[in-house]
């Protein structure tokens, strides 16, 4: 089958191979009690409002906010706590 590895030792489905040291796409992700992290929805439309303000606000450099979101997105993570 050229490309196509037999099965994916990650997510158990046939595929091209994944690079060296990269995580499977297909993989399902966990909290640390098991439970399956399902952030499809978020991203669709954390993409939508990116996209939109990036098109309103008439932004030039995309990368250049992607980077800066990423930064901001890590601050709040470090300081969240559930309560």
């Amino acid at each position: 089958m050229g490309d196509f590895q037999d099965v994916c030792p990650q997510c158990g489905f046939t595929h091209p191979p994944i690079a060296l040291g990269q995580k499977c796409p297909l993989v399902k992700d966990k909290t640390s009690s098991g439970e399956i992290i399902d952030s499809s929805q978020f991203l669709i439309q954390m993409k939508n409002v990116v996209v939109s303000k990036i098109q309103v606000n008439k932004i030039k450099n995309s990368k250049k906010v992607f980077s800066a979101i990423i930064v901001e997105v890590t601050k709040f993570l470090d300081q969240y706590k559930e309560g």
